[in-house]
């Protein structure tokens, strides 16, 4: 899902499959991590009952985690929470139902909020795992010919549960793997490049389809009839597309480039892979069966599903029912809750407000009326849904977050009266544009964090490296949608 913060999405922060990292608690962390704590439960509580009082008490526990953190955020935080004074100044200023548009952004507040801090339980539990270290290798020790299809659909396979941990964890693994193998070679650069690229459009490419990714999960709830299942179908056919368009570019830009010396494959590690693998069942027949009972939505299934697979999960990791596994298991439970939680807040911030301000600034705009200048209807479908995903790429030139982006944009077509194309298309588009911002914006998250990890410039990593595979993949979109629109 696919992000907004230069902060990990990890919320433990450390590389996953490595041993966590201990950490000096501010004296602020008991109380974040109770009012962390309650947004999540209380979100999910509120979903479960439909109780309007549990929601707004959400609402004051975000409060808390705001006044809390004021140690702790920076100045990206700090701007988002003045733009969204400012937008709510502005909605009560000129909205007719002010208090109906800040209920709104409230609610997408808190359940970005809650989301991003039930799915990081999930994250820092996967930073203990030997068998996602095992799989982490396995992806940077590959021979030249499948490298790029390895990492690129590894990386997007990891994405689902890890979400951004696994740039921090694959990134630094690519630079020592490189370096250990042929040291000092002058075409060691060429190697980071093609490899920390693959990495890159496997990550950026998977939130059309991840289950977890966050922005689909915004605009499900913010398009009504959206399909999430049918979305998925597409963004499974349209990634295998651009990871074959991504080969080919790879293989055609490099042509000449001839490797000295052979280099041996990692045997696949076959245990830790179904060990992963039966992690993912799990997830998600565990969301699915609370779905099925509840009677509620997948992603109301999916957020109660993460605190039981941590806790499953842990158990795992540290051998319960064995000897001495319960008091292991309590203090990293501990740890994950006193300082994992309270270390995340941050990120939630980031992603609430960026919510808070897509629904805002979006009840700004008269919808109908920019439809109606705009000629929306007089415009073939697929024709409108091939120009949303370079608009929102653009427009993430402004160094504006992807999900606000996503939510504003979410926002924006919800309150037409009619849709100028099926829901679930213009959705999928949506998350479309967020693919592409992350292999061209040099203010990605994704892009950020491999300059943190990795010391890789940002505008080298997007403009250097990748903005001929954004233009190939952005005229690629064109012929998809003229399909998926029946031509329309």
């Amino acid at each position: 899902m696919p992000t907004p913060s230069t902060t990990a999405l990890t919320p433990g922060g450390q590389p996953q499959g490595a041993a966590p990292t201990a950490r000096a608690p501010l004296p602020s962390s008991a109380f974040l991590a109770v009012m962390l704590s309650a947004v999540a439960l209380l979100e999910l509580a509120g979903r479960a009952t439909g109780n309007g009082v549990l929601q707004q008490a959400a609402w004051v526990a975000m409060g808390g985690v705001v006044l809390g953190s004021l140690r702790r955020i920076g100045l990206r935080e700090t701007y988002l929470l003045s733009l969204s004074a400012v937008l709510s100044a502005l909605v009560l200023w000129h909205a007719k139902d002010a208090g109906k548009v800040l209920s709104g952004a409230l609610d997408q507040a808190s359940f970005l909020m809650a989301f991003i801090l039930l799915l990081g339980l999930l994250h820092e539990t996967a930073s203990t795992s030997p068998s996602v270290a095992a799989c982490g290798e396995y992806l940077t020790r590959q021979p030249p010919g499948r490298r790029y299809y390895v990492l690129n659909l590894g990386t997007a396979i990891l994405a689902v549960l890890f979400n951004l941990g696994v740039v921090s964890f694959l990134v630094p693994l690519i630079q020592k793997g490189i370096e250990k193998a042929t040291p000092g070679d002058a075409l060691n650069p060429v190697r980071e490049r093609r490899q920390v690229s693959a990495l890159l459009r496997g990550f950026a490419w998977c939130v059309i389809w991840s289950p977890t990714a966050i922005a689909p999960l915004a605009l499900v709830e913010l398009i009504p009839g959206v399909n999430r299942l049918l979305w998925i179908e597409y963004g499974l056919a349209v990634f295998v597309l651009m990871l074959i368009l991504g080969a080919l570019e790879d293989r055609i830009r490099f042509r000449s480039f001839r490797p000295s010396g052979k280099r041996v494959a990692a045997p696949f590690p076959v245990i830790p892979a179904l060990k992963f693998a039966a992690a993912c069942a799990w997830l998600f027949g565990m969301a699915a069966i609370a779905m099925e009972l509840s009677h509620n939505t997948v992603i109301f299934g999916l957020m109660l599903a993460c605190p039981l697979m941590m806790l499953g999960w842990l158990a795992v990791q540290f051998g319960a029912p064995a000897p001495g596994a319960g008091t292991a298991m309590r203090a990293r439970l501990g740890a994950i809750l006193g300082r994992g939680v309270p270390h995340s807040a941050p990120v939630a911030i980031t992603l609430a407000s960026s919510g808070y301000i897509g629904v805002a600034a979006a009840s700004l705009v008269n919808a109908p009326a920019l439809a109606q200048l705009l000629h929306l209807d007089g415009i073939p479908q697929y024709v409108l849904l091939s120009i949303l995903p370079p608009t929102l790429t653009v427009i993430s030139l402004l160094a504006l977050s992807p999900i606000m982006l996503a939510v504003f944009f979410g926002s924006l077509f919800a309150a037409l009266p009619q849709m100028p194309a099926d829901p679930t298309l213009i959705a999928f588009a949506i998350s479309c544009g967020w693919a592409l911002s992350m292999t061209f914006s040099p203010f990605a998250t994704v892009v950020l964090m491999v300059d943190r990890v990795g010391g890789i410039a940002p505008r080298r990593l997007t403009w250097g490296w990748n903005a001929v595979f954004t233009l190939i993949c952005a005229i690629a979109l064109v012929p998809v949608f003229w399909v998926l629109t029946g031509g329309h």
